[in-house]
């Protein structure tokens, strides 16, 4: 009926992940008697809002014009045009014009002069109402991984097989080379080689046994599994593989590699080209590949779902240390980034992949608004654990404030510069997925 872009499924996505942040500090807020001026659906301007106000009966908070279309009549509401103080009757549960999420205001976030204000509670209270939207987050990206792996998917399972092995790259060291083929990472099957390349890039820096069928025993039998050797052998994947430069005589091996090696490694490589190793050093490809149905019972899905966001995580880390030292992009991804991503992922694939897009992206919120930054619920974390370890003596809300304001605006500054290199992404036609 309606024929919608694709990519205007990121705000549903963002406003059930943002929501369900909200809620777990809004739970334990009520849990620990801290004061809830609003909890909102959405963000402002407020379209309309109720609180409780005694006695079975609701206070309708809306704007003025709307008051006056209402009216009083027979309702069982009563109308609040002000936007009235927690003390004038509880928390207002509001919805907002903008669809993206939701917030709790709650009392006294940086003050402890009102007795149930948030900053007036202890140590824990406090550290648990901030950690409680990332913990929501978490629950919700295990949950739907769990999912996915329970209702199952089409996977390509064939050969992973070495067609090139770099000089001087782990792969040489560990004595791989031409037509081997992995068969697992750390005891774990591989099924094709993007999940070679996943796994490997999970272990950045760490020395991982690989599991290698070598070519046939017996001179003159093919390659079939029952006559193929097994080797394990370990290597160390790289956080920054080289970049040579293809030359005919080195005179810098650092930076340079002589054309036969390099064809060695791809044919296709001429002088004056660049040889880009990966972390290990090899070309991969999966061969004789064929589509298998797979899914799990949920007691083998839910700790598979917790090693698949440890493995993102993993990534993540990896990818961003690349990045600083100089390597490529990770995918870092503003607003409207995540939302090309997630119109590619409905048309690539639908349904399923704009699920695990929504498990990455709660996993991502999750671990972001833990972190030690001004204006996060990590950086309000940052100051419980201060004032812990001074003894009790706080930092003055007044300096606070301030420090959260400006971490708040160095936080936006962030977005629009990366929103500047999403549009420009976009304008230049690049896409997220290859």
């Amino acid at each position: 009926m309606f024929d919608l872009p694709s990519w205007l499924l990121v705000i549903p996505v963002l406003a059930f992940l943002i929501f369900v942040h909200e809620l777990g500090h809004f739970v334990s807020a009520k849990w620990f008697r801290i004061g809830v001026i609003e909890f909102g659906f959405g963000f402002p301007p407020r379209l309309v809002g109720v609180r409780p106000v005694g006695r079975g009966r609701l206070r309708l908070v809306v704007p003025g014009p709307i008051r006056r279309r209402l009216g009083r009549g027979d309702s069982p509401f009563e109308y609040d045009e002000r936007n009235p103080a927690y003390e004038d009757g509880g928390t207002i549960y509001s919805v907002n014009a903008i669809p993206l999420g939701g917030f709790v205001r709650m009392v006294g976030e940086e003050d402890p002069s009102a007795p149930d204000s948030f900053a007036r509670k202890g140590p824990i209270p406090r550290t648990i109402t901030l950690v409680a939207g990332s913990f929501m987050n978490l629950i919700v990206a295990a949950a739907i991984l769990t999912a996915l792996l329970v209702i199952g998917r089409d996977t390509v399972v064939g050969a992973v097989t070495i067609s090139g092995v770099a000089p001087n790259s782990p792969a040489a060291e560990a004595g791989l080379r031409a037509g081997d083929t992995i068969i697992a990472v750390q005891g774990q099957p591989v099924d094709n080689h993007a999940d070679l390349i996943r796994k490997i890039m999970a272990r950045l820096g760490s020395p991982s046994e690989l599991a290698v069928r070598r070519g046939a025993l017996i001179s003159g039998l093919g390659a079939s599994p029952e006559y193929a050797a097994v080797d394990v052998v370990t290597v160390t994947p790289r956080l920054d593989p080289p970049d040579l430069l293809v030359v005919d005589e080195v005179t810098d091996p650092e930076r340079e590699i002589s054309l036969t090696e390099a064809r060695r490694y791809d044919a296709s490589l001429t002088v004056g080209d660049t040889l880009t190793q990966g972390a290990v050093g090899i070309i991969v490809g999966t061969t004789n590949g064929k589509v298998v149905r797979r899914s799990h019972p949920i007691w083998e899905a839910v700790p598979m779902s917790f090693v698949s966001m440890w493995e993102i995580l993993a990534i993540t880390k990896n990818g961003l240390h690349r990045w600083i030292a100089g390597g490529e992009d990770p995918g870092l991804a503003g607003p409207v980034g995540i939302a090309q991503i997630t119109g590619e992922a409905a048309d690539v694939g639908g349904l399923l992949p704009v699920l695990e897009l929504t498990a990455f992206i709660s996993l991502s919120l999750a671990i972001v608004n833990v972190l030690p930054i001004p204006g996060l619920d990590g950086g309000r974390l940052m100051f419980v654990l201060l004032e812990w370890a001074r003894g009790g003596k706080r930092i003055s809300p007044q300096r606070e404030g301030l420090i959260h304001f400006t971490g708040f605006v160095l936080l936006i500054g962030l977005v629009v510069v990366i929103t500047y290199f999403d549009v420009s992404r976009i304008l230049n036609g690049d896409s997220f997925i290859r």
